[in-house]
């Protein structure tokens, strides 16, 4: 099995209501909700699909809360010892009480996390997603969590630093019995006050960091739960969104990451920089990253009928070295109170997977150049706020910007053997047809800066049309060529100078 992502894998969010899908779209993963029963995981496997099942940190549903009554006291709290409410989240079903983060440091939330573990692993699946990851730690913002297991868990934490200029800012000589959430209230007693802009709290950054890695902790330890009952390697993968650097801390632990990515579906092409961005993060810490788009991007394509603008997001995430999920069954957020998806048409989209699969030698084992390289001295772990701003003004260094071809981008890509090669993505998408407009006589120039090399030819391969020969000229210091016509989306492929 193998126990990460290729580039040229085809990816499902989840199970498909039909089937025959796996077949059409030549998928290879599903990356979350696959243990039904160990018969269905047998079937996909069958089907040559690698499968994981999937279990989240953020809550506990109504049924656990009514089988397990200490998981209502369980909860992420705020300053004041109140309960920290999930926005997002509406009220269970006959309810109207809120929906509060569990913690991840309380004994009875770790234990009911471990307890979906077992369930999630049951059937014999090959890995575990951990769904909303950063459990507690996402209510950081909100004001959390300062409940009794997280303030032990931070004087230790503290304790574990042993950094002298941190106790003397606490005002102790020893962390033994120190007390954060009191130290706390004598700055800020009220949520309110801990929130204020004005806010000033000491040992601010260290709980932020405490809380992080706290949060990424039990992600590695669900994962190796996942193991010890599958009892042998499987993969790891939590749904990561980058470039949020809070994301990070759990990077070294994952096989991969499964991301909802904002594109701004209702801005065409002109609102995929977030996108580039997303991926060149993926690619500069090392993670690959099966993505799709938020709700309401699937919103606007199915209200819209832009199947043409996905088709083009499923081209911008692979030759950017991602994968795009296929838009089998996106969830569309909900409509009328009930959930709403899109089902994209086979028709259109699996054409384009069958253009991946067929050329998974021009992607696998590919790494940018140019403008998208991965930055130079990034830190090998983000556990700690300086870390994090590291990798932050790395890749803030360097806006991700592609290169550019009149209506197309061009990301150039070099292989571990040395091969190069450059994606050629036309990016014309006209929002009242709703359709990409093909370009004709696309001329890309390249410095020779960017492979350290020149060249005299090279093969495109193109979606919709058959590979053809072209010739490189050189002009200067700049390898220039021309694509007779980009439906949609080429690769190069490079001949150096003898």
């Amino acid at each position: 099995m193998k126990h990460t992502l290729l580039h040229d894998d085809v990816v499902f969010l989840s199970p498909a209501a039909d089937p025959s899908s796996y077949a059409k779209y030549g998928a290879t993963v599903i990356v979350s909700g696959a243990g039904r029963s160990s018969d269905h995981v047998n079937n996909l496997r069958r089907q040559g699909l690698r499968v994981a099942g999937s279990m989240w940190c953020l809550t506990a549903q109504s049924h656990d809360l009514h089988a397990y009554p200490e998981l209502a006291s369980a909860v992420a709290r705020d300053i004041a010892g109140e309960p920290i409410a999930i926005a997002a989240l509406a009220p269970a079903s006959g309810s109207s009480a809120p929906r509060y983060y569990g913690c991840v440091n309380h004994p009875a939330f770790r234990a009911h996390m471990r307890r979906k573990v077992c369930d999630a692993m049951a059937c014999g699946v090959d890995g575990l997603h951990v769904d909303e990851h950063l459990g507690s730690a996402a209510a950081l913002t909100l004001g959390g969590c300062f409940c009794d297991f997280c303030m032990a868990g931070f004087a230790g934490y503290l304790a574990k630093l042993g950094d002298p200029a941190l106790a003397r800012t606490a005002k102790v000589s020893s962390f033994d019995s120190f007390d954060y959430r009191s130290f706390v209230k004598t700055f800020a007693p009220t949520r309110e006050h801990y929130l204020s802009p004005a806010a000033s709290i000491p040992l601010w950054r260290e709980f932020t960091d405490f809380q992080l890695a706290s949060a990424a902790s039990n992600t590695a330890s669900l994962g190796k739960l996942a193991q010890d009952i599958a009892q042998r390697p499987v993969t790891l993968s939590a749904n990561l969104r980058l470039p949020a650097t809070e994301h990070t801390v759990v990077v070294p632990h994952l096989s991969y990451c499964a991301s909802e990515v904002a594109h701004n579906a209702a801005a065409g092409e002109t609102g995929l920089a977030g996108a580039i961005n997303a991926y060149r993060a993926a690619e500069a810490l090392g993670i690959p990253m099966a993505a799709t788009a938020t709700p309401e991007d699937w919103a606007f394509v199915k209200n819209s009928n832009a199947e043409q603008l996905v088709c083009l997001w499923i081209a911008l995430a692979y030759a950017c070295g991602q994968r795009f999920m296929a838009p089998n069954r996106m969830p569309c957020g909900l409509s009328g109170g009930a959930a709403d998806w899109f089902c994209g048409s086979a028709s259109t989209f699996s054409p384009l997977y069958a253009f991946v699969k067929k050329h998974g030698f021009l992607l696998n084992d590919f790494s940018p150049v140019g403008p998208l390289a991965r930055p130079e001295g990034l830190p090998s772990s983000f556990e700690t706020s300086a870390k994090r701003n590291a990798l932050a003004a790395a890749l803030d260094s360097r806006p991700p910007l592609p290169l550019s071809a009149g209506n197309a981008w061009v990301f150039p890509r070099v292989k571990n053997d040395g091969t190069a090669a450059v994606h050629v993505v036309n990016h014309s998408y006209n929002a009242v047809t709703r359709l990409i407009t093909p370009l004709a006589n696309v001329e890309v120039r390249l410095p020779d800066s960017i492979f350290n090399r020149s060249f005299s030819g090279g093969t495109v391969y193109s979606y919709g049309a058959e590979p053809m020969k072209l010739t490189v000229r050189n002009e200067g210091n700049t390898s220039v060529m021309v694509l007779p016509e980009v439906k949609l989306w080429s690769i190069v492929r490079f001949e150096y100078w003898a």
